[in-house]
């Protein structure tokens, strides 16, 4: 289970209408015959195969810098500013008929607050981290309630999704950066009216090695809102990968989903733990907890506003050796709250954001905190991301 100075705005692409012309035939005598009438039309079948793109660019000012994790610095220090690509993305999907397919392809960046933001062609980060192709599926839809899928699949945890475009924000929360975000598995989904259930047997945290199982369950109370629960549960021993440090956690997500007006709500509890493992090299039963409440404000159909408020608490203690004892990024022991303000204006093809972010840290463990010696205990980001969408 996961980042974002001036920048050059993009173009949209120009769009392109085809009109028909109808012409009539007129009577010249009553005595012509009349002419045959013309069929009615008939309804345009929606098409079932799809295409969609997103060619975005965002940049990003930090104060603070991260004094570890910028895969692209020698001395092992964040770099100050960043502007690089966020997303350049094709994607095309059948969404009709028994037989259905999708996949992503292209290049992301996933930026996340208080964390080091490393350039998106940087090996070990970004778009390496699940190629040029992080989904790609194949499903069977056999009737309204089953569908089954194979493949390259998003994570069933959590409110925010991988790309920058998908969500309330440009950088992903600390709460994201903790959970999957793509397993290579097999999911079968049952949706009957309020109820939404999916159970999926992948090979967690994108380990190519080890199982896993995940699921989730989904109440829809009202038309406009639902609760659901979302877990994964991996084999203990799974190892390190580029994309999770520790792997063998199991997450247990409890979310909310509401649309109220022009309001939409997101809040979510996510709770983790890792076992010891002798294979893995984890000594302890290690945990941590995470509170992230995000919001949308509509002003208008062009003009509206994320925010995004979360807690993250290392179970452990500073002094605790094992080496899965911290799942923030800032040591064993610690803790760190973080604010996210996103105001964007959005068209059919166009959107711009900009972003204030802060986070801060407590009982950082040196070298893993902010600045050239790692101590520092808060972090200020503004962020901007232009894009369009096609």
């Amino acid at each position: 289970m996961l980042l974002s100075n001036t920048m050059n705005i993009l173009a949209g692409p120009a769009a392109l209408t085809l009109l028909a012309a109808l012409c009539c035939c007129p009577l010249h005598a009553a005595a012509q015959a009349a002419p045959t009438p013309s069929p009615s039309p008939r309804p345009t079948a929606a098409p079932t195969v799809t295409w969609s793109g997103v060619l975005s660019t965002f940049g990003a000012q930090t104060t603070g810098v991260n004094a570890s994790g910028a895969l692209d610095s020698q001395s092992g220090a964040d770099n100050g500013s960043r502007v690089d690509w966020s997303n350049i993305l094709i994607s095309v999907q059948r969404t009709a008929g028994t037989f259905r397919f999708g996949a992503t392809l292209g290049s992301y960046a996933f930026p996340v607050a208080g964390q080091a933001i490393n350039p998106t062609f940087q090996r070990n980060a970004n778009t390496s981290l699940y190629g040029y192709v992080p989904s790609a599926y194949v499903q069977v839809v056999p009737d309204e309630h089953f569908t089954f899928s194979l493949g390259r699949l998003p994570t069933l945890l959590g409110q925010e999704n991988a790309f920058t475009f998908q969500n309330y924000n440009i950088q992903r929360g600390l709460a994201w950066n903790a959970e999957p975000v793509v397993s290579r598995g097999v999911r079968g989904q049952f949706t009957n009216g309020k109820l939404n259930a999916a159970l999926e047997f992948n090979d967690g945290y994108y380990s190519g090695s080890h199982r896993a199982v995940e699921g989730s369950l989904a109440w829809s109370a009202t038309p406009s809102s639902a609760l659901s629960f979302a877990f994964i549960l991996p084999d203990a021993d799974t190892p390190a990968n580029p994309t999770a440090f520790i792997a063998n956690k199991s997450e247990y997500d409890l979310m909310f989903t509401g649309q109220y007006g022009k309001l939409s709500l997101t809040p979510y509890l996510l709770w983790v733990r890792s076992p010891k493992s002798a294979a893995a090299a984890f000594v302890n039963d290690e945990s941590a907890f995470f509170a992230s409440a995000l919001a949308d404000f509509s002003f208008t159909d062009a003009f509206s506003i994320g925010a995004r408020f979360e807690s993250a608490q290392n179970g452990s203690s500073p002094l605790d050796s094992s080496s899965n004892a911290d799942f923030i990024g800032y040591g064993p022991g610690s803790n760190a709250t973080t604010y996210t303000l996103t105001p964007q204006y959005k068209t059919k093809h166009f959107f711009a954001r900009a972003e204030w972010s802060r986070v801060q840290a407590d009982h950082v463990t040196r070298g893993f905190g902010f600045g050239s010696q790692g101590t520092g205990t808060s972090q200020t980001r503004v962020a901007a991301e232009l894009g369009t969408q096609f």
